[in-house]
């Protein structure tokens, strides 16, 4: 069996394909774990004023906010709970839970708020409210995975950060498929704030000081869109190189299943969101690269194969095999490495076949947002 320069040439380029694809993998760059100092017992650790939005929380709060106030942490602390003016039993759920916790604060927005978002209006109620300078944003429908996950944000929190990033996970019972997304975009924007200026921040788990929030008006220039709240505070915020990633399993928060019809406004609101932040261009077009090489190797792999098969070219179908094996196996390491770093339980098997079909969601997502009533992203 003779092997010409052709199949030489071929052959080599799509070794160097499934070489480069995997190398153009989000989770083949590595995120820092979280490392402290032998002198960080003896720093002076700040308070933390924890400001949660609710809007027909009762069952939420119930469960998740004792976690809130049962943290360990010395130099004390507040979990501020600002009510949307909830037509359920939040409100009969938080007077008792304050009965129990001194620790636990709450206000309200009146109902007639009208032209901006009301989740937007609680959360700087909530920052105005707090008398300390670090403040943590979290969801109603969230909770902390320790009760060390202030002393995991405290080491971050100083004076040469002023916004702090932890990760948040769905809980064990969500959709592998959408604990992916989050796992990705969550790597995707830990990547880019470590690396210069953040972008964004997906999930409920973010610090920053009071006074940067204050200094520049809050969410005043983006108070009627209705949701991208954290990624606007991230966005508008960021200093260059005073982002911090807390990245130990301590520092993580746990976020209960969404339904389906969450899961998706959520996306299409942030589809919504990215067209009014910045630096939207570059980090988005990182996703495109590391997509399009991903998928040109798939499709390079398929189309020699089919051909060998068609003219019987063992060596064309025998190199075909080799690569997809080749792809498969690298990014199937690639991605167990990352779930272990981030107690992702998801199969490593799962996310090599769920990578393919992250592109096809998103441009599902995308008709579905380019058919919406834009209107429908707005306060009224």
């Amino acid at each position: 069996m003779e092997i010409d320069i052709l199949q030489i040439a071929i052959c080599s380029g799509l070794l160097l394909m499934a070489i480069i694809s995997s190398l153009c993998n989000v989770f083949f760059r590595r995120l820092p774990h979280s490392i402290f100092s032998d002198n960080d017992d003896d720093m002076a650790l700040p308070k933390f004023s924890i400001v949660i939005s609710a809007h027909d929380s009762a069952s939420d709060l119930q469960k998740n906010l004792p976690y809130f106030l049962s943290q360990v942490y010395e130099p004390g602390y507040e979990v501020i709970v600002v009510d949307e003016s909830s037509t359920d039993d939040t409100n009969n759920v938080l007077k008792l839970l304050k009965k129990e916790y001194k620790n636990l604060y709450t206000t309200f927005i009146p109902t007639s708020s009208k032209y901006l978002s009301r989740r937007k209006l609680a959360l700087t109620v909530g920052v105005k409210a707090a008398h300390n300078e670090w403040i943590i944003f979290s969801d109603a429908d969230c909770r902390p995975y320790s009760d060390k996950w202030l002393k995991a944000f405290s080491h971050f929190c100083n004076n040469e950060n002023n916004i702090v990033m932890g990760y948040t996970q769905f809980d064990e019972n969500t959709k592998s498929f959408y604990r992916f997304e989050r796992m990705i975009s969550s790597w995707y924007t830990f990547r880019k704030a470590l690396n210069g200026m953040a972008y964004r921040h997906c999930g409920a788990n973010l610090a920053i000081r009071k006074s940067d929030f204050m200094k520049k008006n809050g969410f005043l220039k983006n108070l009627k869109y209705l949701r991208g709240e954290y990624d606007f505070i991230v966005n508008e915020y960021a200093q260059s190189d005073r982002t911090a990633v807390v990245t130990s399993e301590d520092s993580f928060m746990l976020q209960d299943t969404p339904s389906k019809k969450t899961w998706t406004n959520t996306r299409l609101c942030y589809m919504e969101t990215r067209k009014h932040l910045n630096r939207s261009h570059s980090y988005r077009a990182r996703f495109n690269i590391d997509m399009l090489v991903l998928h040109l190797n798939y499709i390079g792999q398929i189309s020699v194969l089919a051909y060998s098969v068609f003219v019987e070219d063992i060596v064309f179908m025998i190199a075909a095999i080799c690569c997809f094996f080749i792809t498969v196996c690298m990014r199937f390491i690639i991605a167990k490495r990352a779930c272990a770093f981030l107690g992702e339980s998801i199969s490593a098997a799962k996310i090599v076949v769920m990578e393919i079909g992250l592109l096809w969601s998103n441009m599902k997502l995308m008709i579905k947002y380019a058919t919406s009533d834009k209107n429908d992203f707005i306060r009224k």
